[in-house]
């Protein structure tokens, strides 16, 4: 049978305990070897009597470093990833395991489309538009790491995470994945509740511009593959095209997935303003 192991970056997330607790009430945990958390849990919230045990970083690191390290302190033959904001829904780690007895060999699970109040929303919507649980399985271009399950022998065909890129490491990754001849694939039914940090529009336009400041160096740097545009070379002309490329980037979500007008119409001015915040970070750097 295959070994499991499940890795947690985490940078004393106040919710790790809740996210421990979710992935012990799922139904397999027993298949499960280990739950390694890495990086700090300096308030104590592992609880003592959890089946989790910190990997502890001494410093606090990027997530792509975490990820490596808890790769390194693991002998499993397969790895399941997710985020210390992510709280795994009922049948999560029961989907992730179908979908590598399917013949998969790199998933990303599902995102519930769902948020506290409209900004809460609008990120995980604007973010994770291609890992919604409601969008339909099958190949993407790249997958997200805070819902990823990955076979070793992928890794150790491809490698670790380049801790060298910041924030959009997953994307290089599985792009890399993709570059060996390794189909990425979505699996929604793995789904978790992204419980972020971002409630209000400051907070939702800073990580946005982040990704696009970060973003647009990574589309460069596999620009065969994720398809990037000349534009992207000319950070001022993409901020002078700005409005034009949001309403591109917005139509584009809705000519894909056209029950956000049925389900989050209120939305879709936010996520506009969201990719204006993408194309200012893309331009300037900052957020």
């Amino acid at each position: 049978m295959t070994s499991v192991d499940i890795i947690i970056p985490s940078l004393n997330s106040p919710r790790i305990d809740r996210v421990l607790a979710a992935i012990e009430n799922q139904e397999g945990i027993e298949q499960v070897g280990q739950i390694i958390v890495v990086g700090k849990d300096d308030p104590g919230l592992i609880p003592a009597a959890s089946g989790a045990h910190l990997l502890d970083s001494g410093v606090p690191v990027r997530a792509s470093i975490a990820r490596n390290m808890g790769i390194a302190a693991s002998e499993a033959d397969l790895f399941i990833f997710i985020d210390s904001d992510c709280l795994a829904e009922p049948g999560w780690l029961r989907e992730h395991l179908a979908a590598h007895q399917a013949g998969q060999r790199v998933v990303s699970g599902g995102v519930v489309a769902a948020g506290h109040n409209y900004w809460h929303l609008t990120y995980n919507l604007t973010l994770f538009h291609e890992w919604l649980d409601a969008n339909q399985p099958g190949p993407r271009d790249f997958l997200a790491t805070l819902n990823l399950s990955v076979e070793r022998s992928v890794i150790d065909e491809v490698g670790g995470m380049d801790e060298s890129v910041d924030r959009v490491e997953d994307v290089d990754w599985t792009t890399r994945m993709r570059r060996a001849g390794i189909q990425p694939n979505f699996w929604p039914a793995a789904a978790v509740w992204h419980d972020h940090n971002r409630h209000d529009l400051g907070g939702v336009w800073r990580d946005c511009a982040l990704s696009g400041h970060h973003m647009r160096r990574l589309r460069l740097r596999h620009a065969d593959l994720l398809q990037a545009p000349g534009l992207l070379r000319f950070p001022k002309l993409v901020l002078a095209l700005s409005p034009f490329i949001a309403a591109w980037a917005t139509a584009r979500i809705l000519w894909h997935r056209p029950y956000f007008l049925r389900r989050f119409l209120p939305q879709i001015p936010a996520i506009y303003l969201t990719k204006i915040a993408w194309c200012w970070g893309a331009a300037t750097g900052s957020p």
